[in-house]
């Protein structure tokens, strides 16, 4: 045997290795100072969703601050709560600066002031613009965009309409289905084939139906016509035989006229009066002087909505209640902006769901045989299970039932009685103004109430007040609490009159310095 021993390695020692697991594991459970550490964009986000939740709900803490799990976020309530149950620095009512009142004189000095300041600058104002008579492009560019905001601001069924208008012809057009030989609409009848021949065939032949029954000529021209009802011809009205003696008056009175002015005499001629614009063509100019176009729209976030619709939806509002007092005829654009918001956020939350649905469904289910689904395509049934557990109606049928109580109405009870002289019109009126036959063949549904549930409060608090509260009350510590009120109110009127004292010095100061300087 050698006189040198060799040691067992300690690194092949299983034992070693199971005390290396066990403080690895300890150290993991007692957390570091590292993990316990909170910086401070993470704490600004804390108090902030602390504001919003309550302390009971760690977990939307937790969600709000992304960086931290439930656990942490309990740990770190408990560590706060601690930490104010064992502060015992108190804040007294003394230790606060006192909100004083100034007088009347001191009102007086302060709209002086405000007045001279107010004619200096305009002074300086004056001195500016003649210097620069030009503003600069950047003071330009912030006036303009100022009166876009004024602009868009309170937005009426006009607005609507003009802006839909903007959106739609700044939409880009839709590819064309038809094949390249029905573009060449000028082509012989001998080089289109058979398929196109038949078609071409029977257009003219439901053209031809057409032009007989609505009494008008045929057009036989190959190429597509403009989708749409033709715009009817307003025609003069016949005269009827009742207003026959109306006629006679008038003709009476021409030749009463022509005899008052005989051949040589000059008529005064009559004035056309000139029609004015209309409330959209007004809004329309006003868009057009301010460059209002569809870039502006999509910067001021108002073009995810048909805003059309929401004008007739103002419209059935002020029909449901003609007699109110408040008649809402306009809508804020900050309002439509909030239900962009709103409906950005439930997309973005119902598509974050939806995907988690989808991707637990391959992990569970993606290994078996019998699973076949190996796309990642996203079926109707994930989104609506997406949608309840978001707790949200799926259908329209869940959705009357959750806000109205009452199950979705038929097509029967969807028909809206006319209003009385609606047939008196005439038959075609109603298409050639769609947003008025929308108005009265909409479901007029009236907003549901939500009433708190009735609690039984019993009829006199003495019923359910303790009598031993007003015995065990310490009057002697009520009246020091009140001597203690009195003697710092009289503090605070001391106080009041030194700072205004400092107020007046300073003031009579800045008056002499003035007058020196002039």
């Amino acid at each position: 045997m050698s006189g040198e021993e060799e040691t067992p390695d300690t690194n092949d020692n299983p034992y070693s290795k199971y005390l290396q697991l066990l403080n690895s594991s300890s150290e993991h459970a007692e957390a570091t100072n590292d993990e316990l550490d909170w910086s401070e964009d993470e704490k600004d986000r804390f108090f902030a969703a602390l504001s919003s939740y309550s302390l009971l709900r760690p977990d939307l803490i937790s969600e709000a601050v992304g960086t931290k799990n439930v656990a942490q976020v309990a740990v770190y309530l408990s560590t706060l709560e601690d930490a104010a149950n064992d502060c015992d620095v108190k804040l007294l009512r003394s230790d606060f600066d006192i909100a004083m009142e100034v007088s009347d004189e001191w009102l007086e000095v302060e709209e002086e002031q405000a007045a001279f300041l107010r004619d200096i600058e305009l002074a300086w104002k004056k001195d500016e613009d003649q210097r620069n008579p030009e503003p600069s492009s950047q003071e330009v560019d912030v006036e303009i965009a100022h009166m876009r905001t004024e602009a868009l601001k309170n937005l009426s069924l006009d607005h609507f309409k003009v802006i839909d208008k903007i959106l739609r012809n700044d939409a880009k057009p839709e590819p064309s289905l038809t094949s390249v030989q029905e573009t060449q609409a000028g082509a012989a009848a001998a080089e289109l084939s058979p398929a196109e021949r038949r078609r071409l065939q029977k257009r003219l032949h439901m053209r031809k139906k057409r032009a007989e029954l609505a009494g008008t000529t045929v057009v036989t021209d190959v190429h597509r016509l403009q989708r749409g009802r033709k715009r009817k011809n307003v025609t003069q009205p016949q005269p009827s035989s009742r207003t026959s003696s109306h006629f006679g008056s008038e003709r009476e009175k021409s030749a009463e006229r022509e005899q008052e002015y005989p051949a040589d005499e000059v008529r005064p001629e009559k004035k056309e009066r000139k029609r004015g614009l209309t409330k959209e063509q007004k809004v329309a100019e006003i868009f057009e002087e301010l460059g209002i176009d569809s870039a502006v729209i999509h910067e001021q976030t108002l073009d995810l909505f048909h805003l059309r619709t929401l004008g007739r939806l103002l419209a059935l509002n002020q029909e449901a209640s003609p007699d109110s007092e408040i008649s809402v005829s306009a809508v804020s654009s900050d309002t439509i902006r909030l239900l962009h918001a709103v409906l950005a956020d439930y997309v973005t939350r119902l598509i974050h769901c939806t995907i988690i649905l989808r991707e637990q469904a391959l992990q569970l289910r993606g290994h078996t045989k019998a699973w076949r689904d190996k796309t990642d395509a996203i079926s109707p049934d994930i989104v609506e299970k997406a949608v309840s557990m978001l707790g949200h109606p799926a259908t329209k049928a869940e959705a009357f039932e959750h806000f109205f109580g009452g199950e979705y109405p038929d097509d029967d009870q969807m028909i809206v009685e006319p209003v009385d002289g609606a047939e008196s019109g005439s038959e075609g009126s109603d298409d050639d103004d769609p947003s008025t036959s929308s108005c009265t063949d909409s479901l007029t549904i009236s907003p549901y109430e939500s009433n708190p549930p009735l609690i039984s409060l019993p009829a006199r608090c003495s019923d359910i007040m303790d009598p031993s509260t007003l015995a065990d009350t310490d009057e002697e510590m009520l009246d020091e609490e009140l001597e203690e009120d009195e003697a710092l109110d009289e503090q605070d009127q001391a106080l009041e009159k030194v700072l205004m004292g400092e107020l007046w010095a300073a003031h009579m100061q800045n008056m002499a310095a003035l007058n020196a300087q002039s």
